[in-house]
């Protein structure tokens, strides 16, 4: 019970901590591009990098663990958002704006997952 009570308080910070990026990044941007989602996934891949780093050298719980990956950054990060997302960009014959979110979404989620391991491996010394 700790576990699935794990997960479900962090899958409900994670998707109250996106809906308040799309809601701001709404505030800024009225193009059709989902900017909320695309900062959410970016910051999410950023985050997981971090953690994933700075966890290989520090143990966790495992409820502690299915907090922060499973329920926060699972909530958070939005791939199932992602592919509807693109998929009605798809839909609606938005060719090429569907291609760039696919693209840059995941070229520089990857990039930020790789940023953030590297950024702990070199300021956090061990």
């Amino acid at each position: 019970m700790e576990k699935i009570i794990a997960v479900a308080l962090g899958g409900a910070i994670g998707s109250l901590g996106r809906y308040f990026i799309a809601l701001v990044a709404g505030e800024y941007h009225t193009q059709t591009f989902p900017v909320g989602t695309f900062l959410a996934n970016l910051i999410g891949c950023l985050c997981i990098g971090i953690l994933w780093s700075f966890f290989d050298r520090v143990t966790i719980s495992n409820e502690f663990r299915l907090f922060l990956f499973t329920g926060f950054l699972g909530g958070f990060t939005t791939f199932s958002t992602f592919a509807r997302e693109t998929v009605q960009m798809f839909k609606a014959g938005e060719h090429l704006q569907a291609f760039t979110y696919l693209a840059f979404s995941n070229l520089f989620g990857l990039g930020m997952v790789a940023i953030g391991f590297l950024l702990v491996h070199r300021f956090i010394r061990w």
